[in-house]
């Protein structure tokens, strides 16, 4: 078995993608080199900019190439929730920006020579329904996003699940957004960092940033090889190592996800489980999701992120509930297995914004794929003074309570997002 995302094995580094040494001078220094950074980056030097990029890790190394490549409209948070917490207009401007984020990578990935081609698949998202009133749910919230948003999607009852899975888990019901696709996160990552790198941005893997200040309208950011000024900092880090700028720390939870990716089942046994080849999820407490690939494996996650387990528990535990869905898959084996860390906020919300001149996109709680590319190029965007960061910008970033990025307070967050949920 491979420790290591299936996707860096089938989408490997580009041969022509080097990391650049580090500057003493840029106009921009961006912190963070995953989808949100290299998108702010490529629009940045394609708008005349010095640029730098700044990753703690080597590229490719944080989630950007270890999500399991659903491109998903809407948030994390439910839209009835969030229409009462922040009205209809203030919920219609968030639903747009995510369905135009979702339409903007798609254009971007799709047509005979795709800017940033990926292996884009629209095919719809079915969301599983684990209990009775979890499916009352759906009900509702359908109606809400067709009545309030405009945005419509299909109930699936109990008794035509069947026509989408051949699982064994008794759901209670589904319902699909027909906008969501499926992609390669790798290869949408490579696309991405070679586009910055020959718009002219720099891009500087294995650079710890140590401290952060301001001094006669420049920044000055020093790191593990040296210092760097620049006139605008970006931080976008994600998950992945600590924001540094002290307001932004306590307002980012990393909790873990792991995956698996099984063996090629073959097509036959492919179609039988997943019918349309939908990319999949439940309600369960436990998040679940997971998808059939282009070569007949498939990939499977969940589990709980906010508890600390061995690697050996990890793939026991998804293994076990991958048979409990698809009893056909005993034996199957297991060809690769890997985690990844999603930025968590305390709303579930994304957040982009400026404090004390840094500008910011943080928090997609497992929406990034398009989401995260959006929000880089709108960075850019209100860096060149061509556009703004509304509405994530106007939307109340609160600190979570009591956690100062101690791994043993991770089940206490844990029990106050499943308590959210339960509420709601």
């Amino acid at each position: 078995m491979q420790e290591r995302p299936y996707w860096l094995d089938i989408a490997p580094r580009p041969d022509d993608l080097a990391g650049a040494s580090l500057p003493q001078r840029t106009d921009v220094v961006v912190i963070g080199g995953g989808y949100t950074g290299l998108s702010a980056a490529h629009s940045l030097a394609r708008g005349g900019a010095a640029v730098t990029v700044i990753d703690r890790g080597p590229l490719g190394g944080g989630a950007s190439t270890r999500n399991a490549g659903f491109v998903l409209p809407g948030f994390r948070r439910d839209t009835r929730s969030l229409l009462d917490q922040l009205g209809a207009v203030r919920t219609r401007e968030l639903f747009h920006a995510s369905r135009g984020a979702v339409l903007r990578l798609q254009q971007l990935a799709t047509g005979e020579r795709p800017e940033l081609p990926c292996d884009y698949r629209p095919c719809g998202h079915l969301v599983l329904a684990a209990k009775p009133a979890h499916y009352e749910e759906l009900e509702r919230d359908a109606e809400v996003l067709a009545k309030a948003l405009r945005h419509h999607t299909e109930l699936v009852p109990r008794e035509r699940l069947g026509e989408e899975l051949g699982a064994s888990v008794p759901y209670f019901g589904g319902r699909v957004d027909p906008l969501a696709a499926s992609l390669n996160p790798a290869k949408l990552y490579w696309s991405l960092a070679t586009a910055a790198q020959r718009a002219g941005a720099a891009l500087v893997e294995d650079v710890e940033v140590q401290s952060l200040r301001r001094n006669a309208g420049r920044f000055m950011v020093r790191t593990s090889r040296g210092t760097l000024g620049g006139r605008d900092v970006v931080v976008a880090t994600g998950g992945y190592g600590h924001p540094v700028h002290p307001s932004l720390r306590r307002r980012i939870v990393p909790v873990s996800g792991a995956l698996i990716v099984t063996a090629p089942l073959g097509q036959n046994v492919a179609r039988a489980l997943i019918r349309r080849d939908r990319v999949v999820s439940d309600t369960s407490r436990n998040l679940t999701w997971f998808r059939i690939l282009g070569d007949t494996r498939m990939v499977f996650g969940g589990g709980d992120e906010f508890r600390r387990t061995t690697t050996y528990e990890q793939i026991r535990n998804l293994t076990d509930v991958m048979c409990a869905h698809f009893p056909r898959l005993r034996g199957t084996d297991v060809d690769y297995h890997w985690t990844g860390l999603v930025a968590m906020t305390l709303d579930q919300l994304p957040h982009a914004g400026v404090r004390d001149g840094v500008h910011y996109a943080l928090g997609c709680n497992g929406y990034g794929v398009a989401l995260a590319t959006y929000l880089g190029d709108r960075l850019a965007e209100t860096i060149m003074g061509r556009a703004d960061l509304e509405p994530f910008r106007s939307l109340r970033f609160r600190p979570v309570p009591v956690y100062f990025r101690k791994p043993f307070l991770l089940p206490l967050l844990g029990m106050y997002y499943r308590m959210r949920d339960t509420m709601r």
